[in-house]
C-alpha cells in the first residue's frame, strides 16, 4: 500500500467536525493531517512539499472546494497530484451521530479505500470533429439556431417539412427537405439514411426562381422552393426551366442516400437513437429550447480530437458466444445499451467509439471474457478488502457499500438523509455504517466484486441507480442481484444485495432486520480470472455456512436462469454420445473419455451458455442452474456411457453399441439398406469392401461404365 497524507479541515471549529471524529482513528500507511482554512488562506500548507511525507499521494478531506485547489495548484511551482475524498460529506451523511464511533469507523473505511485504490491507466480511444453537424427537424423551427451555429460550424438543417421555411438570404448553411430513416456512428463518424421530402435538391439549386415562374399550377413557394405535391401537375415545365441544374427531380423521391457527419443534434421525437443509448457527438433535444441551448453550446466545442478510455478487455479464447454457427450467451449483446457489441462468428465485436463504458457486459459475462479495465474488479476488491479491515479495526459494527455512478451530487448522501427525516418525522435511525463507492457506472461492479466483498466481512451492498442507469441497466443488474441473493439465503446469509433507484435512497437510513453477517474476513487476493473470483467468495461463505449456521450442502442450491452456475442433463434414451457437445463447451465442462465412451461433466466449469443444448443433434441436453458445492463440483462425473460396437466382420471398434443400434433402428428400412442392413454393423472399411464385393448389386463404376 502506498503512504498517503490526508489533510482535514475542521472548518474553524463549527459543528461535528471531521478532525473531531478522526481523533482516534487509525488506518494504516494513512496519515491525517489537521489544516485550518485549508480552502482559503490554510492552502498553503497543503501544497509546501514540506508538510507531506515524501512519495507519499496526498488527498484533501473535501471536495466542496476542489476547483479552489486545482486553480492555486496550476499556477503554483507544486507538480505532485492532489487527489480529493469526501470525508466531510460522508460524516454528515451517515446514519448516526457524526461524532459516533460507527461514523468514525466508516471515515476510516472511506480513507482506507481512497488511498488504496488506485489503477493503471489504460489504452485510449480517438475521435476526430471537423464540425459538420446535421440538425435534423421536422419544421423550420430550428432555423434561427441553425444559422446561430453555422457561425462557427458547417451546419445542415434536414426538414421534413419545409413549406413553412424563408431561406436565409445569405447562404451560409444548407437547409435541406429531408427526412431521415436512421441513424448509425458516432462522434465523427455519423452516417443519416436520408429521403427527399421535396422534389427540389436545396443544394443544387441556385435559388433563381425560374422554375416558381414556369410552374403552371402555381404550386412552387418563392420563400421555400418547396413543391406542394398535392397540387403539382408534374407537367415537367419546372424541370425543363431549371435545365442544366438539375436541382429538380421527381423520380428519386423514394430513394435511400446515406449523408456523413461529425455531429448530430436530433429535435424530433420520439428521436433517432430512441431504441438505445445514444452516443457521443449526438443530442436529442426533441422541442426543447433549453436542451437546445445547451447541444448548440456542446457542439460549439466539440471540433477536434478527443479521447475517451477503452473501457473493456476482451478474451476471444473464452467467450461462450457461438461454436460452429450455434449460438450460445448473448448477455453483453442483450445488456449494452449502446448497441456497441454485436455477433462476429465465434465471437463477439466491441465498438469501443460506442462502447460508453456501463460496464454492464462484465458484469452479465459468465466467463469473464469481457472485463471491465478502467477500474478493474481486483483493484477494487483490493481497496474493499482494505476498507473494511479499516473500519474493523476503528470499531465499527455494520457496513453497508453503497456503490453508485458519477453523476451523483458530491453531497447526495446527505440530501438523501434529510429526506429520510422529513418523510419519518424523526432523525436517521439505521444500524449501518455507509461507505460510498463511486463506479464509473452503477451496472460496473457485478457479483464477483459484490460476493468478495460479502467476503471480506461487508455485510450489506447497495446499488443505487440514477434515473438513467435504472432505465438501461435495471433488468439485467437486476438478474444477477436476485441469483446473488438466492445463493446468500440458501447459505444463511439473507438477501445481503439490493438495488435502488435514486429516488429510493432514503432506504439507506431506514431501520433493518438485517443483522452482521458474521462473515470472518477472508485473507484471498483477487484473481484476475472472473470465475475464479466467485468460488473464491463463494467457498469462503459456504465455509461460514457450514461452521456457523450448520448447513449440509450436499444437494446443489436451485438458483434462477440468470445464474452463471449450473448442471447439464442427458436423456439418455436419445443420446448417442456423438460427443458433438464436448467440442462446443467453451469452458471445459462436457469432456469425453479417451478410453471409454463416456460423456463426461465437471459442473463447476459450466457456465450455462447452452452451446450444448443448441449444438446436441438428438436434443437430448438440458441446462439446470444451480450451485453445487464441495469436492463434488469439481470431480468429473459421468453423464452418459455406452459398451463400445465391434464391427461385425473385422472386430474392430468404431462406435458406441447404442449409437450403431440408434442408427440401424432408423434407417436399416431404408431402400439404401434394406438389402444389406447389416452394412451398418461394419466399419467404413468394411462397409466399402462388402459393397465391391456383392454379386447381386451394381455398383457406381458399372453405372458409368
Amino acid at each position: 500500500m502506498t503512504n498517503s497524507d490526508v489533510f482535514v479541515c475542521g472548518c474553524q471549529g463549527s459543528g461535528e467536525t471531521v478532525d473531531k471524529a478522526l481523533k482516534n482513528v487509525s488506518v494504516d500507511g494513512v496519515r491525517f493531517l489537521s489544516a485550518q482554512r485549508a480552502c482559503r488562506d490554510g492552502i498553503s500548507t497543503i501544497l509546501d512539499s514540506k508538510n507531506r511525507s515524501s512519495g507519499a499521494r496526498c488527498f484533501v478531506g473535501c471536495t466542496q472546494e476542489q476547483a479552489v485547489f486545482e486553480s492555486v495548484s496550476d499556477t503554483s511551482s507544486n507538480t505532485q497530484t492532489i487527489e480529493f475524498v469526501n470525508l466531510r460529506g460522508l460524516l454528515r451523511g451517515q446514519p448516526g451521530l457524526q461524532s459516533s464511533p460507527e461514523a468514525a469507523a466508516a471515515v476510516a473505511a472511506l480513507a482506507a479505500y481512497e488511498t488504496e485504490f488506485q489503477v493503471e491507466p489504460v489504452p485510449a480511444v480517438l475521435f476526430k470533429s471537423q464540425g459538420r453537424i446535421a440538425v435534423v427537424s421536422q419544421t423550420d423551427k430550428q432555423l434561427h439556431h441553425a444559422q446561430t451555429l453555422a457561425n462557427n460550424l458547417t451546419v445542415d438543417l434536414l426538414v421534413v417539412d419545409a413549406s413553412g421555411v424563408v431561406l436565409p438570404a445569405k447562404r451560409d448553411l444548407n437547409v435541406l427537405a429531408l427526412a431521415v430513416d436512421s441513424a448509425e456512428g458516432y462522434l465523427g463518424s455519423f452516417t443519416l439514411n436520408t429521403r427527399k421530402t421535396n422534389p427540389v435538391d436545396m443544394e443544387m439549386c441556385t435559388r433563381c426562381g425560374a422554375c416558381v415562374d414556369a410552374c403552371p399550377t402555381k404550386s412552387i413557394s418563392k420563400d421555400s422552393f418547396a413543391i406542394d405535391l398535392g397540387s403539382c401537375d408534374q407537367s415537367g415545365a419546372c424541370i425543363k426551366a431549371c435545365g442544366e441544374f438539375k436541382a429538380i427531380s421527381f423520380s428519386d423521391m423514394n430513394l435511400v442516400s446515406a449523408r456523413e457527419y461529425d455531429m448530430v443534434i436530433d429535435c424530433t421525437m420520439p428521436g433517432l437513437f430512441a431504441d438505445r443509448q445514444a452516443p457521443l457527438g449526438y443530442w436529442h433535444v426533441g422541442d426543447s429550447e433549453q436542451l437546445m441551448l445547451e447541444a448548440m453550446l456542446d457542439a460549439v466545442q466539440t471540433v477536434g480530437e478527443f479521447e475517451k478510455p477503452k473501457f473493456f478487455d476482451y478474451k476471444s479464447g473464452i467467450c461462450a458466444h457461438s461454436r460452429s454457427n450455434k449460438e450460445g450467451c448473448s448477455n453483453c449483446i442483450d445488456a449494452c445499451s449502446t448497441k456497441a457489441i454485436r455477433s462476429a462468428g465465434e465471437k463477439i465485436e466491441v465498438n469501443p467509439h460506442l462502447c460508453l463504458g456501463c460496464g454492464a457486459c462484465t458484469t452479465v459475462c459468465p466467463t469473464g471474457a469481457i472485463q471491465f479495465a478502467l477500474s478493474p474488479a481486483t483493484a477494487q476488491g483490493r481497496a474493499i478488502k482494505t476498507a473494511v479491515k479499516a473500519f474493523r479495526a476503528n470499531g465499527g459494527k455494520k457496513l453497508e457499500l453503497v456503490f453508485h455512478g458519477p453523476d451523483f451530487e458530491h453531497n447526495w448522501l446527505e440530501s438523501a438523509k434529510k429526506m429520510a427525516a422529513i418523510n419519518a418525522g424523526k432523525s436517521a435511525s439505521s444500524d449501518f455504517s455507509l461507505l460510498p463507492i463511486e463506479l464509473n457506472h452503477s451496472a460496473s461492479a457485478g457479483p464477483d466484486l459484490w460476493l468478495s466483498a460479502l467476503a471480506f466481512g461487508v455485510d450489506r451492498i447497495t446499488i443505487v441507480q440514477s434515473a438513467l442507469e435504472g432505465a438501461h441497466y435495471g433488468e439485467p443488474l437486476g438478474a444477477q442481484v436476485g441469483w446473488v441473493n438466492t445463493l446468500l439465503e440458501a447459505m444463511g446469509l439473507q438477501r445481503r444485495v439490493r438495488l435502488l433507484a435514486v429516488g429510493q435512497t432514503e432506504q439507506l437510513f431506514q431501520p433493518s432486520n438485517l443483522v452482521a453477517s458474521g462473515v470472518q474476513a477472508a485473507s484471498f487476493e483477487l484473481s484476475s480470472n472472473k470465475r475464479t473470483r466467485m468460488e473464491f467468495a463463494v467457498d469462503h461463505l459456504a465455509e461460514h455456512a457450514q461452521k456457523h449456521a450448520q448447513l449440509d450442502f450436499e444437494e446443489p442450491i436451485a438458483l434462477p436462469a440468470s445464474a452463471p452456475f449450473g448442471a447439464v442433463l442427458v436423456n439418455k434414451d436419445k443420446c448417442t454420445l456423438c460427443m458433438s457437445c464436448t467440442s462446443a463447451c467453451p469452458a471445459s465442462a462436457l469432456i469425453d473419455n479417451p478410453e471409454l465412451p463416456q460423456l463426461r461433466f465437471i459442473e463447476r466449469n459450466c457456465v450455462q451458455c447452452g452451446l450444448c443444448v443448441e449444438t446436441c443433434p438428438e436434443n437430448a441436453m438440458e441446462l439446470v442452474p444451480q450451485l453445487l458445492l464441495g469436492p463434488a463440483a469439481r470431480e468429473k462425473r459421468v453423464l452418459n456411457e455406452s459398451q463400445p460396437f465391434h464391427c461385425i466382420s473385422c472386430g474392430k471398434a468404431f462406435g458406441t453399441k447404442h449409437m450403431i443400434e440408434n442408427m440401424f433402428a432408423k434407417l436399416s428400412a431404408h431402400s439404401m439398406f434394406e438389402r444389406n442392413a447389416n452394412r451398418l454393423k461394419m466399419c467404413a472399411d468394411c462397409r466399402v469392401t462388402d459393397m465391391y464385393s456383392a454379386k447381386d448389386e451394381m455398383t457406381i463404376f458399372e453405372v458409368k461404365k
